[in-house]
């Protein structure tokens, strides 16, 4: 049932349900909380269908506010549904016109349970810090949703500083089943440590960059996010490496998923992507703060970012190395002569030298071609050194006996000198012909000589009597 109240107020609204419950009689007071969505006037349809969906498993009234056109009067137009268009609950439906469409907060208060908690729900656009906003500040939990939004990246990191007791984000909720199999599959054997892991997804996923936090968080070890396929693809895969091998969860498009762990077979089960009824189901299963998801926010992104900051510092050294060395390679490049590249001349033969001037370059044949051809190295002069000597490397020899000369005239004379009285002895023995030869002192050892060859025997005179005679 759908009931429609033009230009109306909260008093108005009020009244009119108190008149369905008395005429209808059906209508199930059990409720336990209070929605509020606040949303646009054009995409509130789906947010209430997920919210009477989530209604089955917690009775609650609902309270949506469609921000319509800011310009004109103040309006406010309403709408009830009750029975089968609210599902297990009631529904209003507050269409906001002019001014009054920033006043959410006073039209809602007198519509809300006694003694409930009231929940906070931003489909799309959300507040900068919704704990200050006029609804957030009403509830005590407040619900938000990066990835509805155009720049998701950009509202997590402003999830992160307006971080709040009781706030949650949908991207969150939507990691739930991943993080489940994950932890499921770390509980089998071998329980080694968990060494680097690898999270890959869209480039502007949220719950991709939550998901690495997490496992930075839990297993403190390094975690590289790389960013793959077109954006709004959602998350990828998640790669777990240690040391015996690999735990691999990868979801292409599709609902089934693959878990493959080395030396064991692959395993196919169904990951299907959570549809809004059921991530707003699991938010209103607990009224306290989230305290994982606070962790994650606040600490697990960062360490994250820490990594990567790692990572990108590693490859900026390589990178300036690398470019470093084609510097040094492109100034030797400009450097070298340009055109004509000379063939070594110590090239054995000209066919040598012809195809080593082929290999450098096509003008270097012709000088290759009309180099002379190097002598043989073993026909120089400098080959053989110790065959040849030059004259003046006797000359010191010639110098020493002209050196030893006075030396040698001394000896003489004191050998003439002692040897004259034996001389004169041998002359008064010998016949009377030989006296006169023997009156010389220099010539006192001239007969004994000559006796000699006289008796027939011939040969070098002794050393002695050479140096005498000298």
């Amino acid at each position: 049932m759908i009931i429609d109240l033009p230009s109306t107020t909260s008093s108005a609204i009020n009244k009119r349900m108190i008149e369905m419950r008395e005429q209808g009689g059906a209508n199930a007071q059990g409720r336990v909380l209070t929605l509020v969505i606040v949303t646009d006037e054009d995409s509130s349809e789906d947010p209430i269908a997920a919210a009477n969906g989530a209604s089955f498993e917690h009775p609650c009234r609902v309270i949506v506010i469609a921000r319509g056109s800011r310009r004109g009067t103040a309006r406010m137009d309403a709408q009830i549904r009750v029975g089968g268009d609210a599902g297990a609950s009631e529904v209003i439906v507050l269409r906001l016109y002019g001014p009054l469409a920033d006043h959410g907060a006073a039209v809602v208060i007198p519509l809300l349970l006694a003694d409930a908690p009231i929940v906070a729900w931003w489909p799309g656009e959300s507040p900068e810090i919704p704990a200050q906003d006029p609804i957030g500040a009403l509830a005590t939990r407040r619900i938000t949703d990066s990835a509805a939004v155009r720049r998701p990246l950009a509202a997590l990191a402003s999830r992160r500083v307006a971080y709040r007791p009781g706030d949650t984000d949908l991207a969150w909720t939507r990691l739930t089943n991943w993080r489940g199999l994950l932890a499921a599959a770390l509980d089998q054997p071998p329980h080694e440590k968990i060494v680097d892991v690898v999270v890959s997804g869209a480039s502007d996923s949220a719950s991709a960059e939550l998901l690495a936090g997490w496992l930075a968080l839990q297993l403190r070890c390094p975690v590289k996010r790389v960013k793959v396929d077109r954006a709004g693809s959602g998350l990828r895969s998640v790669t777990l490496v240690r040391r015996s091998g690999e735990v691999s969860l990868v979801r292409p498009e599709g609902s089934t998923a693959t878990l493959s762990v080395t030396s064991q077979p692959p395993r196919q089960m169904t990951l299907p992507r959570r549809n809004l009824r059921d991530c707003i189901a699991e938010e209103l299963r607990r009224l306290d703060a989230d305290d994982v998801y606070s962790e994650v926010l606040t600490t697990g992104l960062d360490l994250v970012a820490k990594y990567a900051a790692a990572d990108s510092g590693t490859a900026a050294k390589a990178t300036a190395r690398t470019r470093a060395s084609a510097t040094r390679r492109a100034a030797a490049k400009a450097a070298a002569p340009k055109g004509v590249v000379k063939v070594p001349a110590d090239v054995a033969t000209p066919a040598a030298r012809v195809r080593a001037a082929r290999a450098t370059g096509t003008k270097a044949v012709a000088e290759a071609m009309t180099a002379p051809d190097p002598a043989p190295k073993t026909k120089t002069p400098a080959a053989r050194p110790v065959k040849t000597a030059p004259p003046a490397a006797k000359a010191p020899a010639a110098k020493a006996p002209a050196a030893k000369a006075p030396a040698a005239k001394a000896r003489a004379v004191k050998a003439g000198a002692a040897a004259a009285p034996a001389a004169k002895t041998r002359a008064t023995k010998a016949p009377a012909a030989t006296a006169p030869a023997a009156s010389a002192p220099g010539a006192t050892r001239t007969p004994a000589v000559r006796s000699k060859a006289s008796d027939g025997k011939s040969g070098p005179s002794k050393p002695r009597a050479t140096k005498a005679a000298t």
